[in-house]
This record gives structure tokens, C-alpha cells and sequence, in this order.
């Protein structure tokens, strides 16, 4: 019963959902002219069940869009050069770090299901005590704490690999090379839909190094 019980548990627990394989979603068609191909897909976090995460995305009007974007010009864009404008108003965009610290997996609420099955336990183990338990002085490796270490473990692992995704799909990151394909993840904070998301490369003088481009 006990296995029974933990079982339940860690089945209920919540889980990240790995971001790494946004290149493979379907992009609706979007934005095209001599400059870009730019196209969207919002709520990333809840379309890769990260729900606490989406949740709070909600609440706080941050939208998670992850995008594909190629550059039509002949010459490297830099995504710190890129705005970003919901129909004709500029969107505000938060750094990913951030958005990292705030999605990230708390606790689950579910977590508590394991403190009435240690309870359980233990009063198994306190009658086998009263019944002449050889040491009752002998301490005794919890299976229901053990395990609830183990999700606790699990769910801090993957909180830091939903950091490195984000900070890998960092826009500021990114170099667009002519004609290649380039996929990042940026947060919006907007109380509005994203109906007609499109971007926009700012003139700068901002120089593209080799080295960066290595």
C-alpha cells in the first residue's frame, strides 16, 4: 500500500517540458518582406505543459512566444537590433533570466499527498516496535521521504534545464545570417492578444565581429 501510495504521488507531481525542440513546431506564415520572414507561436508555456508556469504567465499578462525568424538582407542582423510590435505599437520584452526565475517549478501542490503516507508509515513501523521490534532505537530509511527527496531532486534539475534553454533561445544571443533560419524565445508583457505580432530591425550602427560570428 505504501508503494501503492508513492506511486500516486510522484505521478502527480508536476513536471517541465522540454523547450529544445521548438524548430520542429508547425509556424503559421507570417511577417515577409526584403528584410525578414518573421512568424510565432505564443503561449509556449502552456502548449509544453509547464502549467504552473503558464499560470503565472497569465496572471501576469507575460506572453511566451517562441519564434522562427530568417534574415532576407544581405547582411548579419544582431537580435539586440530587433524591436518587436504588436500591430502598431511597440510590445515591451522581458530578459529571459528573469522569465527563467519566474516560471520556474515551485513545490508542487500535490507534494503534500506525501506527508499522509509518511504518516502511515511510521505508525507501521511504531506496531512493529510494540510487537517487539528487536532495536526500537534503530533508525529506519524512510521509502516516502526518500522519494519525495527524489522528485524534489528531479524538479530542481529541471528548473536549471528550463533556464539553459531560455538562456540558449535568448534573442539578445542570436546572430541572423542571410537566409538562415533562426529560432528564439522572447517574453511579452501585454494585457492584449498577439494577433498581428510582427518585427522590426532598428538601423543602428552596430558592428557584427568575426569572432561573434564564429
Amino acid at each position: 500500500m505504501i508503494i501503492l501510495l508513492v506511486v500516486v504521488c510522484c505521478s502527480c507531481a508536476v513536471k517541465h517540458r522540454t523547450l529544445t525542440r521548438v524548430q520542429d513546431w508547425s509556424y503559421p506564415v507570417g511577417q515577409m518582406d526584403n528584410q525578414l520572414s518573421f512568424s510565432y507561436v505564443d503561449n509556449v508555456i502552456e502548449k509544453t505543459n509547464n502549467k504552473q508556469g503558464a499560470r503565472w504567465a497569465k496572471r501576469k499578462n507575460i506572453h511566451v512566444v517562441s519564434i522562427r525568424l530568417i534574415n532576407n538582407s544581405k547582411h548579419p542582423i544582431h537580435g539586440t537590433q530587433l524591436s518587436f510590435f504588436n500591430g502598431d505599437e511597440q510590445v515591451e520584452l522581458v530578459h529571459n533570466a528573469w522569465l527563467a526565475r519566474k516560471v520556474r517549478q515551485r513545490i508542487s501542490p500535490l507534494m503534500f499527498l506525501f506527508f499522509p503516507v509518511a504518516l502511515i508509515e511510521v505508525m507501521i513501523f511504531d506496531d512493529d516496535d510494540d510487537e517487539g521490534y528487536d532495536d526500537p532505537y534503530e533508525e529506519y530509511d524512510s521509502l516516502t521521504m526518500s522519494v519525495a527527496e527524489q522528485v524534489d531532486d528531479f524538479r530542481i534539475k529541471e528548473n536549471s534545464t528550463l533556464k539553459d534553454e531560455l538562456m540558449n533561445f535568448q534573442l539578445a544571443n542570436q546572430i541572423l545570417m542571410p537566409g538562415k533560419p533562426v529560432y528564439g524565445i522572447i517574453g511579452v508583457r501585454s494585457k492584449s492578444e498577439l494577433k498581428t505580432l510582427r518585427a522590426v530591425c532598428r538601423n543602428s550602427n552596430f558592428e557584427i565581429l568575426s569572432n561573434q560570428l564564429q
